[in-house]
């Protein structure tokens, strides 16, 4: 059962995100309502030192003081729909992590659709990404994270990064995940009423804004038809009315088919990314879980190949389960 707050949530999301998904919805009137919910729910944000950077022509933002880069770094891809950027909302979600995990955030400003339609969004994360691989970040612990479409960015950087033989991190939280744009999954259907916050015509305006005219069963788009192979261990969160729950529980499944470590916790009645909304306290027990996720898997993975190199490995060969 859902805590009274969460019960309010919803009932203000199907009031005032829901009801105004309809045919013919205009995106630049999307943009103008998030900007208002953006104002509104990242009030209040508690203080953090904050430093915005360019990482091969890409706007990224650090939160944390640079010496929390010693405990480890967290690379966040935020939600939006490949459309939509809520910078109060993520600077409260990344003050959060930092405070919970102890490790630097890094949240990166990749290009929107319409201006920037897809492959742009994810080439910008795959940038950032491989700078970080060039500067050493995977030295000390490192994790990846992100919501909705930062979910999906999240999925096809990893599998852009084993594939190009580049190492891979620690673990990767996903939170409310699109990993599949040809929405095939039943959720879609049987969560339509349910869902607090989407209905179908979202999923008619949203991918034919980020890639038109694409073959969206591309797993480029849709992760979930990818290859799953060698990736790290996976944390996977959705709420049981979403209209995206099967994106995570048929993503999960392709995981563990393929032999990865990939665990799975679907939240009751809550909305999609019901991480963001601060003041419900489910937000704090979730963001919680995700920070034990990241230390625990981080821990174990640089334990792990603390003992391979004690035995006589090089770094290479050390990290070598990363690299296949």
């Amino acid at each position: 059962m859902p805590s009274f707050r969460a019960r309010l949530l919803n009932r203000f999301l199907r009031f005032t995100t829901k009801s105004r998904w309809r045919p013919g919805l205009d995106i630049l009137e999307v943009r103008m309502h998030a900007a208002k919910m953006d104002a509104r729910l990242g009030r209040f944000a508690p203080p953090i030192a904050m430093e915005s950077v360019a990482i091969d022509g890409v706007p990224a933002t650090w939160f944390g003081e640079p010496a929390l880069s010693s405990k480890g770094t967290l690379l966040y891809l935020h939600g939006g729909a490949w459309c939509l950027h809520l910078p109060a909302v993520y600077r409260r979600l990344a003050t959060t992590l930092v405070e919970l995990t102890g490790m630097r955030v890094l949240l990166v400003d990749y290009r929107l659709a319409p201006e920037h339609p897809f492959p742009a969004g994810i080439d910008d994360c795959f940038t950032v990404y491989r700078w970080l691989i060039e500067q050493g970040y995977t030295e000390r612990p490192f994790a990846l994270a992100g919501d909705s479409a930062g979910g999906s960015l999240s999925l096809v950087t990893l599998m852009r990064a084993r594939d190009a033989l580049l190492p891979l991190p620690d673990c990767a939280a996903l939170l409310s995940p699109s990993t599949d744009l040809t929405i095939s999954g039943p959720s879609s259907r049987y969560n339509a009423e349910a869902d607090p916050m989407f209905s179908p015509a979202a999923s008619d305006l949203l991918p034919d804004t980020y890639c038109p005219g694409q073959d969206r069963g591309n797993p480029l788009l849709s992760p979930l038809f990818g290859n799953w192979n060698g990736l790290p261990p996976l944390l996977f969160h959705a709420g049981s009315t979403e209209m995206l729950l099967d994106d995570s529980v048929r993503a999960q499944d392709r995981a563990r088919q393929a032999g990865v470590d990939a665990e799975i916790e679907v939240w009751v009645e809550l909305p999609h990314v019901f991480h963001v909304f601060t003041w419900i306290p489910e937000s704090r027990l979730g963001l919680r879980a995700v920070a034990e996720f990241i230390l625990d898997k981080s821990v174990r993975h640089r334990a792990a190949t603390a003992g391979r190199l004690g035995a006589g490995m090089s770094v290479t060969e050390a990290l070598a389960p990363s690299l296949l």
